[in-house]
């Protein structure tokens, strides 16, 4: 299944350039009987197959070396997430195992102590489909595949958010525009305005994403203006419209008088 992927695109251009190079091993290769098979009916009853243990350890064994890094893909994994694919880039061999009909032997997990991924919740027809995503997510990211060191530095998930909005030309197609802000040439406006968007798309897509984030940030603090009043005796006279002017030249009232 996974050949036609292997040779196309990205991660063609990728094994063609000597960024990485893959291999194939078949399960079946190792199997025993007349029909070499690898997978019979479960313990326990149940609708099914299950794959059977020998021909996966074995097919993983042949192969297997001391810097290896075995995966298997199964439903019970932790979730994929781009830390994994970048964690995984920097390994110097990676082994995929991927499971077929209703699941693997068990056993097969516990002798081999894989590091076991799943890429969503729901259910695929094998294995080989999720170690495809797992590897285009982790092939990108070797040195040189994408041409420049800072390509996949403003992807979504490698900030924590999703991505901006992107635009190319027209700048109007069928009534709609490209945002002003970013043909203005003015780059720290355009930075302002991404980063805006990108948080405003995580809250309203990923709220998981944005809380891990602490989205939404509080608005800051209104900043005070220090209002400073000059008080003179002309301000404290005419407070009162309606009381007549006291000439200055009158001692002040004394008493309750001067209270009131």
């Amino acid at each position: 299944m996974i050949r036609g992927y292997l040779g196309e695109s990205m991660i063609g251009r990728a094994a063609r350039m000597g960024a990485f190079s893959w291999g194939i091993v078949n399960p079946r290769d190792f199997a025993e009987g007349k029909h070499r098979s690898t997978d019979d009916r479960p313990y326990g009853g149940g609708p099914g197959m299950v794959m059977m243990p020998d021909p996966l350890v074995r097919a993983a064994e042949s192969i297997l070396r001391p810097e290896s890094r075995l995966l298997m893909m199964t439903p019970s994994g932790k979730p994929f997430v781009q830390a994994d694919a970048r964690r995984l880039a920097c390994e110097k061999h990676l082994v995929f195992l991927c499971g077929h009909y209703e699941g693997i032997d068990d056993r097969v997990r516990q002798l081999l102590q894989p590091e076991e991924f799943s890429i969503g919740d729901y259910v695929l027809t094998n294995g080989v489909l999720p170690a495809a995503v797992i590897l285009d997510a982790t092939v990108r990211l070797l040195p040189g595949v994408l041409g420049g060191d800072g390509a996949t530095q403003d992807e979504s998930f490698e900030t924590g958010l999703l991505d901006f909005p992107q635009y190319t030309r027209p700048p109007e197609y069928r009534g709609l525009r490209v945002p002003e802000v970013l043909q203005s040439g003015n780059h720290a406006a355009v930075a302002a305005w991404r980063r805006e968007q990108a948080e405003r798309i995580t809250l309203e897509r990923r709220p998981d994403l944005a809380a891990k984030m602490g989205l939404p940030r509080p608005p800051p603090p209104p900043r005070r203006k220090k209002r400073r009043t000059r008080i003179s005796s002309s301000t404290l006279e005419s407070s009162n419209p309606s009381a007549a002017p006291r000439d200055r030249s009158d001692p002040a009232p004394a008493g309750d008088a001067a209270q009131e």
